[in-house]
């Protein structure tokens, strides 16, 4: 009879409990703070920095630093003389060899087909190329077209001109001989002439849309001139020393 009390108080205090205790507090307002933005990394000076600010635009002032370097035998006149130095000592080789060979009937055939073969590629070109110089100063075709069909018979100029030094070797030339010197002579300013006058297709073809210059007009007369004497004077050579 005296637990009755205390278990109504105890069931009287539990059920009283829930509201004595504080209400829970009410959610703070999430606040969300924006994280700052991570500084640019600059490599270098901050002048740099600006060239590449947009991706568009080239580096022009970066790539303008970089000096320009010839890699086209066209590009340097020191490149065109070492080219000279290196084509008068294959001629020169090219002589000390057909005077330490022997040669016999099958083989000299052999020599004197791909000698007639490399003299008709080479001088052919050569002739076509002029042709071309022709036309276009008769003003039956632009300069562009002219250049355009004359570069591309450089390789069969050279390939001629190659032709006749290896195959000349094999064919016994007499050294001794006046006019056999005087063609050798022909060939050797016929391949510098050559090589300078690849700087001046490079020069004529950077005044295709412009007049050209008296300098440059004078240059290329004197190349195709020099060109024909030393074409036609080895021909009547060879052809002379054929028949004598």
């Amino acid at each position: 009879m005296y637990d009755t009390p205390d278990l109504v108080g105890t069931a009287g205090h539990d059920q009283s409990e829930p509201d004595i205790l504080p209400p829970p507090p009410a959610a703070l307002p999430v606040v969300v703070r924006p994280r700052p933005r991570p500084e640019a990394v600059t490599w270098g000076p901050p002048h740099h920095q600006a060239l590449f600010s947009n991706a568009s635009e080239r580096p022009s002032s970066w790539l303008a630093a970089v000096p320009e370097r010839p890699h086209a035998l066209h590009d340097s006149w020191w490149m065109i003389a070492a080219a000279a130095l290196a084509a008068s000592s294959v001629i020169a080789g090219v002589l000390w060899i057909s005077t330490h060979v022997d040669v016999d009937p099958t083989l000299h055939t052999v020599a004197l087909f791909v000698h007639l073969a490399s003299l008709v590629l080479g001088f052919g070109a050569v002739l076509v190329a002029d042709y071309l110089v022709l036309v276009w100063l008769s003003g039956r075709c632009t300069l562009a077209e002219a250049i355009a069909g004359a570069s591309r018979l450089h390789l069969p100029i050279w390939a001629g001109l190659a032709g006749l030094i290896a195959s000349g070797s094999l064919l016994e030339p007499n050294l001794a001989s006046g006019l056999t010197r005087t063609k050798v002579s022909l060939v050797l300013v016929l391949t510098i002439n050559g090589l300078q006058a690849l700087i001046l297709s490079r020069r004529i073809a950077q005044h295709v849309s412009i007049p050209l210059t008296r300098r440059l007009m004078v240059w290329g007369a004197s190349t195709a001139l020099v060109s024909q004497i030393c074409w036609w004077g080895a021909v009547w050579i060879g052809f002379w020393n054929a028949e004598h």
